[in-house]
């Protein structure tokens, strides 16, 4: 059967200035005697010019939720500490989430968490800072059980609905009828449910939840999460959640997904899906290409790179040679204890962002604007856990831009599945790379005829370094 090239997208995505990727701080940011834990930033890019973080804190003599902002700055821009809730119960696990799909909702933050009435009984709550307003009184979501006394872990993602933000809320419950992942919704002024998304007599485990990709520029709720050794998603669509599919199969062991969330600033580009794979021997962080859940690909370095787990990422533009749309963060134990590490998804190594002698642990990962990445996680080495965080401009310090237009060239042309690469603007021979959609080389190319016809159907990117951009080639029956 024969393959041809469909066509070649004669436009290409403008990139910024090449960005260093070399992390500034770390920043101490919770600086008490008790213990902080389990950060958790808004994962999703966060188009105003301020982002959130929450943590779980027992400063208070039993757990607590607080909070802090970041404003996008030329250095540390979190502010003070801000209590979202101090109730006398243990309130765990928070999760944090912005509303920005309307201009006036640029600044404004929702948290959930999972209180502990006793080791296998909780609930649910959540609360609502508008437009950096302070945190309001926490309202209850929904109750859960948890018959293994593991927790809930709720997750929560705001997508613009067609009058009101909607913010989705999920958990994991464990009762004598098997597994299940609940959620709520809050659209207009109350919460509803909660109901069941997946249901299972296998155990279901880490289930995280982000924006997806259907029709609708809005995007739609994700859930991924692990089951048996296998990692599943389903996405919230027309009423329902659609039947579980599997990730990237593998027979080796996938466990702890992570969503990186659909965004529409500034390409439209999205979601992805992380996890920790055994596939190659060691334990390494595999992500999901882009447009497709059936293609896995290794995001950590192959020599040396000990084992990598916990991962985590965000919707990215920083750049190494050429565009990257996502970065991830996790951590490794190469170095002979547990550091972070973090990697864009084109790039061609690791980068680390903190190698303090500590343990760091539990790392999050958030966007602001369109240039600041800021990663916060969870250490020991104060002598109790506090967090800390380093941060990276996209395109140099104090830099910012606006996405820009795309830009034409019609020196390339396709003719009967023969790529034809017209000479570089030097006049000099123009050589570049295929890549396939997860990124891998697949051809080398060189000025003139180039047979594309032996090709797998499916869409292939030429990276062009010099003018910073790829162009998109189709190659179909």
């Amino acid at each position: 059967m024969r393959f041809y090239v469909l066509a070649l997208t004669l436009c290409a995505l403008v990139l910024p200035p090449a960005a260093a990727q070399s992390w500034t701080g770390p920043f101490q940011l919770a600086n008490d005697t008790f213990d902080d834990v389990n950060p958790s930033a808004c994962p999703e890019w966060v188009t105003g010019y301020s982002t959130g973080l929450v943590w779980q804190t027992n400063r208070n003599g039993n757990w607590d939720i607080y909070a802090k902002l970041c404003r996008m700055m030329n250095g540390n821009g979190w502010g003070a500490d801000e209590a979202v809730s101090t109730d006398s119960a243990d309130d765990l696990n928070p999760a944090v989430a912005a509303c920005n799909d309307r201009p006036a909702d640029s600044g404004s933050f929702r948290c959930v968490w999972e209180r502990r009435q006793s080791p296998l009984i909780g609930s649910i709550w959540a609360s609502f800072n508008p437009v950096s307003a302070g945190w309001q009184a926490p309202e209850s979501v929904g109750p859960y059980i948890r018959t293994d006394a593991d927790s809930a872990k709720p997750r929560i993602v705001v997508i613009r609905n067609t009058v009101v933000d909607t913010a989705w809320v999920t958990w994991t419950c464990h009762d004598t009828d098997g597994w299940q992942i609940q959620y709520s919704y809050h659209s207009g002024d109350s919460w509803y449910g909660p109901w069941i998304a997946v249901a299972g007599l296998d155990p279901i485990c880490h289930a995280r939840l982000g924006r997806g990709h259907d029709s609708s520029y809005n995007g739609c709720p994700l859930l991924t999460w692990e089951s048996s050794g296998d990692i599943f998603y389903s996405e919230y669509l027309g009423g329902s959640w659609s039947a579980p599919q599997e990730v990237a199969h593998s027979d080796s062991l996938d466990q702890s997904p992570e969503v990186i969330s659909r965004s529409p600033m500034p390409f439209d580009m999205g979601p992805w899906i992380t996890w920790e794979s055994t596939r190659d021997g060691d334990t390494a962080i595999y992500g999901t290409a882009e447009d497709t859940f059936s293609i896995g690909r290794r995001w950590c370095d192959s020599t040396g790179a000990g084992n990598n787990r916990a991962s985590c990422g965000t919707p990215a533009e920083y750049t190494t040679d050429y565009w990257n749309p996502v970065a991830a963060a996790w951590v490794s134990d190469r170095d002979g204890d547990a550091n972070i590490y973090s990697r864009t998804m084109f790039s061609d190594h690791d980068v680390r962002v903190d190698s303090d002698a500590a343990t760091d642990v539990n790392p999050t990962l958030t966007t602001l604007g369109v240039t600041e990445h800021w990663c916060i996680w969870q250490s020991n080495r104060s002598g109790n856990w506090d967090l800390y965080g380093s941060y990276v401009y996209a395109t140099g310090v104090e830099e910012r831009r606006e996405p820009q237009a795309m830009s034409h060239n019609r020196e390339q042309t396709v003719v009967r599945g023969v790529l034809l690469l017209g000479e570089a603007p030097s006049r000099k021979p123009q050589a570049a790379s295929l890549l396939d959609i997860s990124g891998r080389h697949v051809l080398e190319l060189h000025a003139g005829a180039n047979d594309l016809g032996r090709l797998s159907p499916g869409v292939y990117f030429v990276p062009e370094a010099k003018a910073r951009a790829l162009r998109k080639v189709v190659v179909a029956r």
